[in-house]
């Protein structure tokens, strides 16, 4: 994803709005088997290396909307009092395949 073309410089030509884009029904496809697998009042915990909300918030509003209610969001402030955070974006642009700047908003 968006995360990894950071470390690898020759990877930036190749670069397009649609990697994202693609990578998001891996990503969500990864995140269900990954849910499917929970014991009943698991936790999971869904991270990328990607600042990309494509790849992030997307994902977990799918996620969230294909569970029909199974999952749920935690904070984990408390679990957690030593990891840095903020929370997600609520809404965010899709880029078209030519980055022409054309976007339609998503919300969660």
């Amino acid at each position: 994803g968006d995360g990894t073309l950071r470390k690898a410089p020759h990877l930036w030509p190749r670069w397009s709005t649609n990697g994202a884009q693609q990578l998001h029904s891996v990503q969500i496809n990864v995140a269900i088997r990954a849910a499917q697998l929970l014991q009943q009042q698991g936790l999971m915990v869904y991270s990328t290396c990607s600042l990309n909300p494509i790849e992030n918030e997307a994902v977990v509003a799918e996620l969230l909307r294909c569970s029909d209610g199974a999952l749920e969001l935690v904070e984990c402030a408390g679990m957690l009092p030593e990891l840095r955070h903020r929370a997600g974006l609520a809404t965010w642009p899709v880029m078209d395949d030519h980055a022409t700047g054309k976007a339609r908003a998503q919300k969660l």
